[in-house]
Protein backbone atom coordinates (compact mmCIF):
# COMPACT_ATOMS: atom_id res chain seq x y z
CA UNK A 1 0.00 0.00 0.00
CA UNK A 2 2.90 2.38 0.72
CA UNK A 3 4.22 1.78 -2.81
CA UNK A 4 0.78 2.61 -4.22
CA UNK A 5 0.67 5.90 -2.29
CA UNK A 6 4.15 6.83 -3.55
CA UNK A 7 3.08 6.10 -7.12
CA UNK A 8 -0.08 8.17 -6.68
CA UNK A 9 1.99 11.09 -5.36
CA UNK A 10 4.43 10.86 -8.29
CA UNK A 11 1.53 10.67 -10.72
CA UNK A 12 -0.12 13.69 -9.13
CA UNK A 13 3.07 15.76 -9.37
CA UNK A 14 3.65 14.74 -12.97
CA UNK A 15 0.11 15.38 -14.08
CA UNK A 16 0.00 18.66 -12.20
CA UNK A 17 2.58 20.06 -14.63
CA UNK A 18 0.41 19.17 -17.64
CA UNK A 19 -1.93 22.04 -18.49
CA UNK A 20 -2.29 22.70 -14.76
CA UNK A 21 -3.35 26.30 -15.26
CA UNK A 22 -6.29 25.26 -17.46
CA UNK A 23 -7.36 22.10 -15.64
CA UNK A 24 -6.73 22.79 -11.95
CA UNK A 25 -9.55 24.13 -9.75
CA UNK A 26 -9.47 25.01 -6.06
CA UNK A 27 -12.27 25.12 -3.54
CA UNK A 28 -13.37 24.80 0.06
CA UNK A 29 -15.51 22.09 1.60
CA UNK A 30 -17.20 21.38 4.92
CA UNK A 31 -19.82 19.06 6.29
CA UNK A 32 -20.95 16.47 8.80
CA UNK A 33 -19.30 13.22 9.85
CA UNK A 34 -21.19 10.23 11.20
CA UNK A 35 -18.27 8.18 12.44
CA UNK A 36 -17.87 4.89 14.25
CA UNK A 37 -15.41 2.13 15.09
CA UNK A 38 -16.00 -1.41 13.89
CA UNK A 39 -16.39 -2.79 17.42
CA UNK A 40 -19.59 -4.21 18.89
CA UNK A 41 -20.99 -2.05 21.67
CA UNK A 42 -19.72 1.29 20.36
CA UNK A 43 -22.24 3.62 18.74
CA UNK A 44 -21.67 6.14 15.95
CA UNK A 45 -21.23 9.80 16.79
CA UNK A 46 -21.67 13.06 14.89
CA UNK A 47 -18.61 15.14 14.07
CA UNK A 48 -17.52 17.46 11.28
CA UNK A 49 -14.94 18.01 8.57
CA UNK A 50 -13.70 21.23 6.95
CA UNK A 51 -10.85 22.21 4.68
CA UNK A 52 -9.64 22.87 1.16
CA UNK A 53 -9.80 20.74 -1.97
CA UNK A 54 -8.55 20.73 -5.55
CA UNK A 55 -9.58 19.05 -8.77
CA UNK A 56 -7.16 18.36 -11.63
CA UNK A 57 -8.86 17.58 -14.93
CA UNK A 58 -7.31 14.79 -17.01
CA UNK A 59 -8.71 15.36 -20.52
CA UNK A 60 -5.52 13.92 -22.01
CA UNK A 61 -6.85 10.51 -20.93
CA UNK A 62 -10.60 10.96 -21.37
CA UNK A 63 -13.07 13.80 -21.03
CA UNK A 64 -14.60 13.90 -17.55
CA UNK A 65 -11.74 12.11 -15.79
CA UNK A 66 -10.12 14.01 -12.93
CA UNK A 67 -8.09 13.74 -9.73
CA UNK A 68 -9.58 14.98 -6.46
CA UNK A 69 -7.32 16.11 -3.59
CA UNK A 70 -8.07 17.53 -0.17
CA UNK A 71 -6.71 18.55 3.21
CA UNK A 72 -9.36 18.30 5.92
CA UNK A 73 -9.64 18.74 9.65
CA UNK A 74 -11.92 15.84 10.59
CA UNK A 75 -13.50 14.89 13.93
CA UNK A 76 -14.21 11.16 14.07
CA UNK A 77 -14.60 8.66 16.93
CA UNK A 78 -17.43 6.80 18.64
CA UNK A 79 -19.49 6.82 21.83
CA UNK A 80 -21.33 4.72 24.39
CA UNK A 81 -24.34 6.15 26.24
CA UNK A 82 -26.40 4.72 29.07
CA UNK A 83 -28.93 7.50 29.51
CA UNK A 84 -28.24 9.74 32.51
CA UNK A 85 -26.16 7.07 34.23
CA UNK A 86 -22.99 7.15 32.16
CA UNK A 87 -21.46 8.07 28.82
CA UNK A 88 -18.13 7.57 27.06
CA UNK A 89 -17.00 9.53 24.00
CA UNK A 90 -13.87 9.23 21.86
CA UNK A 91 -13.05 12.51 20.09
CA UNK A 92 -10.01 12.18 17.80
CA UNK A 93 -9.23 15.07 15.44
CA UNK A 94 -7.33 14.13 12.28
CA UNK A 95 -5.66 15.92 9.41
CA UNK A 96 -7.00 13.83 6.53
CA UNK A 97 -5.61 13.91 2.98
CA UNK A 98 -7.66 12.05 0.34
CA UNK A 99 -6.30 11.43 -3.16
CA UNK A 100 -9.09 10.16 -5.41
CA UNK A 101 -9.62 9.43 -9.09
CA UNK A 102 -13.06 10.40 -10.34
CA UNK A 103 -15.34 10.87 -13.31
CA UNK A 104 -17.69 13.80 -13.88
CA UNK A 105 -20.62 13.58 -16.29
CA UNK A 106 -22.14 16.85 -17.51
CA UNK A 107 -25.91 16.44 -17.87
CA UNK A 108 -26.05 20.02 -19.18
CA UNK A 109 -24.08 23.26 -18.82
CA UNK A 110 -25.27 23.81 -15.25
CA UNK A 111 -25.62 20.32 -13.78
CA UNK A 112 -23.13 17.45 -13.44
CA UNK A 113 -22.93 14.11 -11.69
CA UNK A 114 -19.64 12.86 -10.28
CA UNK A 115 -18.11 9.94 -8.41
CA UNK A 116 -14.59 9.29 -7.19
CA UNK A 117 -12.63 6.82 -5.10
CA UNK A 118 -9.12 6.36 -3.78
CA UNK A 119 -6.88 6.19 -0.73
CA UNK A 120 -6.63 8.60 2.14
CA UNK A 121 -4.00 9.12 4.80
CA UNK A 122 -4.74 10.75 8.15
CA UNK A 123 -2.58 12.05 10.98
CA UNK A 124 -4.00 12.28 14.49
CA UNK A 125 -3.61 15.82 15.81
CA UNK A 126 -5.34 16.01 19.19
CA UNK A 127 -8.48 14.96 21.03
CA UNK A 128 -9.88 13.61 24.28
CA UNK A 129 -11.53 10.42 25.45
CA UNK A 130 -14.18 11.51 27.97
CA UNK A 131 -16.13 9.51 30.52
CA UNK A 132 -18.95 10.78 32.74
CA UNK A 133 -20.95 8.77 35.25
CA UNK A 134 -23.54 9.21 37.95
CA UNK A 135 -21.61 9.36 41.23
CA UNK A 136 -24.04 6.98 42.90
CA UNK A 137 -22.73 4.23 40.63
CA UNK A 138 -19.17 4.78 41.84
CA UNK A 139 -19.02 6.03 45.43
CA UNK A 140 -22.42 7.54 46.11
CA UNK A 141 -21.10 11.02 45.49
CA UNK A 142 -21.69 13.64 42.83
CA UNK A 143 -21.24 13.26 39.09
CA UNK A 144 -17.87 11.84 38.02
CA UNK A 145 -16.08 13.14 34.92
CA UNK A 146 -12.71 12.01 33.56
CA UNK A 147 -10.81 12.70 30.34
CA UNK A 148 -7.45 11.83 28.80
CA UNK A 149 -5.53 12.33 25.58
CA UNK A 150 -7.00 10.01 22.95
CA UNK A 151 -3.56 9.79 21.27
CA UNK A 152 -1.67 9.00 24.48
CA UNK A 153 0.94 6.28 24.93
CA UNK A 154 -1.73 3.60 25.41
CA UNK A 155 -4.35 5.28 23.22
CA UNK A 156 -5.05 5.60 19.51
CA UNK A 157 -2.35 5.44 16.84
CA UNK A 158 -1.72 8.78 15.17
CA UNK A 159 -1.45 7.35 11.63
CA UNK A 160 -4.46 6.07 9.73
CA UNK A 161 -4.81 4.81 6.16
CA UNK A 162 -7.89 3.74 4.26
CA UNK A 163 -10.12 3.87 1.20
CA UNK A 164 -12.69 6.55 0.46
CA UNK A 165 -15.69 6.51 -1.89
CA UNK A 166 -17.74 9.56 -2.87
CA UNK A 167 -20.62 10.53 -5.18
CA UNK A 168 -22.45 13.78 -5.69
CA UNK A 169 -23.73 16.57 -7.88
CA UNK A 170 -22.29 19.88 -9.07
CA UNK A 171 -24.44 22.91 -9.91
CA UNK A 172 -23.32 25.80 -12.12
CA UNK A 173 -19.76 24.39 -12.14
CA UNK A 174 -19.39 25.88 -8.66
CA UNK A 175 -21.56 24.33 -5.94
CA UNK A 176 -21.11 20.69 -4.90
CA UNK A 177 -23.10 18.34 -2.69
CA UNK A 178 -21.67 14.89 -2.00
CA UNK A 179 -21.96 11.81 0.19
CA UNK A 180 -18.93 9.67 0.90
CA UNK A 181 -17.69 6.85 3.09
CA UNK A 182 -14.21 6.10 4.44
CA UNK A 183 -13.03 2.61 5.39
CA UNK A 184 -9.97 2.62 7.67
CA UNK A 185 -7.50 -0.22 7.05
CA UNK A 186 -5.29 0.23 10.11
CA UNK A 187 -6.25 -0.70 13.66
CA UNK A 188 -6.68 2.66 15.37
CA UNK A 189 -6.33 1.00 18.77
CA UNK A 190 -4.64 -2.37 19.26
CA UNK A 191 -6.44 -3.63 22.38
CA UNK A 192 -9.91 -3.55 20.80
CA UNK A 193 -8.62 -3.96 17.24
CA UNK A 194 -10.93 -1.17 16.06
CA UNK A 195 -10.77 0.59 12.70
CA UNK A 196 -12.23 3.94 11.69
CA UNK A 197 -15.46 4.12 9.69
CA UNK A 198 -16.88 7.46 8.58
CA UNK A 199 -19.90 8.64 6.60
CA UNK A 200 -19.38 12.15 5.20
CA UNK A 201 -22.04 14.58 3.95
CA UNK A 202 -20.30 17.55 2.33
CA UNK A 203 -20.95 20.91 0.73
CA UNK A 204 -18.27 22.39 -1.51
CA UNK A 205 -17.62 25.70 -3.24
CA UNK A 206 -15.26 25.69 -6.23
CA UNK A 207 -13.48 28.82 -7.43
Amino acid sequence: MKKILVLVAILAIGLGSINAQDNLRWGVTAGMNVSSLNVTGLDSRVGFHAGVKAELGLPQFTEGLYMDFGALLSLKGAKVEAGSMASFKINPYYLEIPVHIGYKYAVNDNFSLFANAGPYIAIGLFGKAKMTADGSLVDGGSKVSESENVFGDDGFKRFDLGLGLKAGIEISKKYQFSIGYDFGFIEAEELMGCKNRNLMISLGLMF
